[in-house]
């Protein structure tokens, strides 16, 4: 077993049991499973994208696309495939898309907090290369065999991560909506990937000449923040309900006398 994989399965335990503290104790095991079930899916999507952006190769080897050994995982598959199944795990769960959002999210941002690190054993989304006189050059040994010395990306987007959630959990513990939070901390998970995605040297994963690590944190960003426009209508239309307390009886169209 590499670094990467111990790494990314010592992200998912710690993520299955972010979700055990977030929800009461009879129902922790069909969330659990459900989280696994998140997992699973978002390593089916990384590979399968993978498998998609390198058809040569696995045409030509097609019994190496089960061969996870050998490495080959695209992050934005496993976006995709984590957020499919999380509006399937939501359906069966019978849980408000805010609520489910505001369990798993701790879960995803374990798991990319360990496979930043994990990134840095199996020699990708490395930095750009500096003066080894430097005190936080880490050595790096090429594909051809190179030895060189770059900047502590891998390490750094851990880092940054681990305490932007960190104090993102403290801060937010109080908000009475677990909606807004969800929705802005998926939005600093998506800010997050793609600043330091734009600062890898290796130049990421891309398409047609798409950088498909910015279309992924896009995505996300999108539809954190339609969730958050629609949060805030649906609030708004509540508060002029003639149920809800102290409501505004008015409408904005109605002249005030």
């Amino acid at each position: 077993m590499n670094g990467f994989s111990l790494l990314l399965g010592i992200g998912a335990a710690l993520g299955l049991l972010q979700i055990i503290r977030r929800v009461p104790d009879n129902l922790s095991l069909p969330w659990t499973g459900a989280g696994v079930g998140l997992l699973v899916a978002a390593l089916a999507g990384a590979r399968a994208a993978y498998v998609w952006l390198y058809p040569a190769y696995y045409t030509a080897h097609p019994e190496s696309v089960w061969q996870l050994s050998e490495g080959g995982l695209a992050w934005p598959g496993a976006l995709a495939g984590a957020l499919t199944a999380f509006f399937i795990a939501s359906l069966f769960l019978r849980a408000p898309l805010g609520v489910a959002a505001d369990i798993f999210a701790p879960m995803f941002v374990t798991v990319a907090v360990t496979s930043w690190l994990g990134a840095g054993f199996s020699g990708t989304a490395y930095g750009a290369e500096i003066h080894p006189a430097l005190p936080w050059a880490i050595p790096s040994t090429e594909p051809e065999g190179a030895l060189t010395y770059r900047w502590p990306l891998q390490l750094v987007a851990a880092l940054t991560l681990f305490l932007l959630a960190w104090s993102f959990e403290h801060r937010s513990a109080n908000w009475r909506s677990f909606e807004v939070r969800a929705g802005v901390a998926g939005l600093l998970l998506a800010g997050h990937t793609a600043l330091f995605s734009f600062w890898r040297a290796d130049g990421g994963l891309a398409f047609n000449g798409l950088r498909l690590d910015y279309v992924a944190a896009a995505l996300l960003a999108g539809m954190c923040t339609l969730g958050l426009i629609v949060l805030g209508v649906l609030r708004m239309r509540a508060s002029f309900s003639d149920e809800a307390p102290g409501a505004n009886r008015e409408t904005w169209f109605s002249p005030r006398e």
